[in-house]
């Protein structure tokens, strides 16, 4: 009876926005990529791309699915990505002029895209279809044309970059990008290698108890990033394969720089919500400022069903009602017959984590209302809220 009245639950999302002004500064990007004139990158699941130096961005996916890794080939004409148009993670080809994506890759396991060869005629991606352990993926080769893919002689591979004459590779056997802990220091802490083609031989370069992941080859020297610093952060360093020195070239200490990604002249990465790019002589880094033109979709208001989002409950003393966690709200349900309410209402604040007191006149509960989360108390009987714990202070 209780699952039927939380399925029959319907929740007013209501989300105010200014409908005036559909250009927004835009935060939140991922997997950018920079060209000689222009950067491609992943915002709201879709590829965008502008001018290197800021402005209005232009859209150039719309699928359902997400598109990700989005790498110009070496000339700039063309970007390959991994993109979801057919249920499924695989490598597309577009201009970046627009058009319509050209499939490169068929299976029914995920590819991530990673790298053009020099010579613009091979791909270079990821992919755990072979590899005996999904928790682990292997590099592939393949022509951007199509056909049949090329394993790298390698046991396992994550991220990898090509060396400028593409004889050799800057690799992770393993990568820990996506993990949800930070300053981790053990034996899963992935290095940056080079794995030569003509000998099948490679060899480590970092090898430390860091993270070092995202190698970026350039001329003689080796890009990537590492929370090996002081600040224990992700930021920008540099392997020189001549003198084996390695030099942080970054230094955020507040936020962890994401996603970087090597082009003629510059590395692009975000930082912060931002999209920053980093000159390769001069070693000094800027913020891009970009624009972003749609219908704001997302926004607009619309009725959900939350009985299909519960994340947490728990029952009343008399277990007569039960209080539910759903889409960021808290709701008190009826065990069997009476009134659903809404304790919470609140748009754009997560109430998590909702619990009776003993006497069944309160419910604690997460808001995270002030950027923080602070712990509150519901009277049932006044409708009233307070603070009790005040992480602002």
């Amino acid at each position: 009876m209780l699952q039927k009245t939380l399925l029959t639950v319907l929740v007013f999302i209501s989300v105010f926005a200014s409908t005036a002004n559909s250009q927004i500064n835009a935060r939140m990007f991922g997997f950018p990529d920079v060209s000689e004139t222009q950067i491609v990158f992943t915002y709201g699941n879709d590829l965008w791309i502008v001018d290197k130096t800021g402005g209005t961005a232009h859209r150039l996916s719309s699928p359902k699915g997400m598109e990700t890794n989005a790498k110009f080939s070496p000339d700039g004409n063309q970007i390959a990505f991994t993109g979801n148009y057919e249920g499924n993670r695989d490598i597309f080809v577009i201009s970046a002029l627009g058009g319509i994506p050209e499939r490169v890759t068929y299976h029914g396991f995920s590819d991530l895209m990673l790298d053009w060869n020099p010579d613009g005629k091979t791909l270079l991606f990821a992919s755990s279809r072979n590899s005996g352990r999904q928790r682990f993926s292997q590099l592939y080769q393949i022509p951007v044309t199509g056909g049949l893919p090329q394993k790298v002689e390698l046991s396992y591979g994550d991220l990898a970059s090509y060396s400028p004459d593409g004889k050799q590779l800057a690799f992770n056997f393993n990568s820990r990008i996506y993990r949800n802990w930070k300053r981790y220091r053990g034996g899963a802490a992935p290095d940056i290698h080079i794995f030569d083609f003509k000998s099948n031989k490679s060899w480590n370069i970092t090898n430390n108890d860091a993270t070092d992941e995202y190698p970026m080859w350039s001329g003689d020297q080796i890009y990537y990033l590492s929370d090996q610093g002081e600040a224990k952060r992700y930021n920008i360093w540099v392997y020189d394969t001549k003198s084996k020195k390695h030099e942080q070239i970054t230094k955020f200490t507040d936020f962890d720089i994401h996603y970087p990604s090597i082009g003629p002249k510059e590395i692009v990465f975000e930082a912060g919500g931002k999209l920053y790019l980093m000159n390769l002589n001069s070693k000094e880094y800027k913020e891009v400022n970009i624009n972003i033109i749609n219908d704001q979709s997302t926004l607009i208001a619309k009725q959900v069903n939350p009985g299909k989002s519960i994340d947490w409950f728990d029952i009343s003393p008399k277990g007569n009602r039960v209080i539910v966690e759903a889409r960021g709200d808290i709701f008190s349900l009826p065990a069997e017959k009476g009134v659903t309410l809404n304790l919470t209402r609140t748009t754009g604040v997560a109430e998590r984590y909702p619990v009776w007191s003993p006497n069944g006149k309160y419910v604690a509960y997460w808001s995270d209302k002030t950027g923080e989360y602070q712990l509150q108390l519901h009277d049932m009987e006044t409708n009233k809220v307070k603070t009790v714990m005040n992480f602002d202070k």
